[in-house]
């Protein structure tokens, strides 16, 4: 079930980017939060950045069902984050990557829950670490890096667009 790794490692990569912007510049996120009225503080906001840091590593080094579980649970609750956001329209930037302006969108839910169902169907399938992945056909290895690469920015530019007016 190699074929789900590619989604999974995408998410995980840009949980990874989120966490390490979170973790330096904590202070978006946490203004994000509050707006909510989420009672937090700038160490909260490092320390759920080191979190994702560490799932996110996890999901490439270790692989398995914990990382993928965990990986699935963040963007739950993230997903659950952004619905409040939009529910309430604060217009406030959600902060997930540190100080790069990013307002909640509907795009925000649908990449939460597509990454929170990667998660689940690599935990199900245990995904094994990325390193582990094709271990008769190495050459597959560039073209999964192409793609996770990718396929991360891609939804991190997709994720950046301006809200269209209606």
């Amino acid at each position: 079930m190699a074929f789900i790794a590619a989604p999974y490692l995408i998410a995980a990569l840009l949980l990874g980017a989120a966490g390490a912007a979170k973790t330096i510049t904590p202070s978006a996120a946490a203004d994000a939060l509050t707006k909510l009225g989420v009672p937090n503080s700038l160490w909260t906001i490092r320390l759920l950045g080191l979190l994702e840091l560490t799932v996110a590593t996890g999901a490439f080094i270790v692989g398995g069902v914990l990382p993928a579980s965990a990986l699935a649970g963040l963007y739950g609750s993230f997903a659950i984050v952004s619905v409040a956001m939009l529910h309430k329209k604060t217009g406030a930037h959600c902060g997930c990557f540190g100080k790069r302006p990013m307002p909640a969108s509907s795009r925000h839910v649908i990449v939460n829950l597509l990454a929170t169902a990667s998660g689940t169907a690599a935990a199900a399938w245990r995904i094994s670490a990325a390193d582990k992945l094709f271990e008769t056909n190495r050459w597959l290895y560039a073209p999964l890096a192409i793609t996770v690469l990718g396929g991360a920015y891609g939804v991190f530019l997709w994720l950046s667009q301006p809200r269209k007016q209606p």
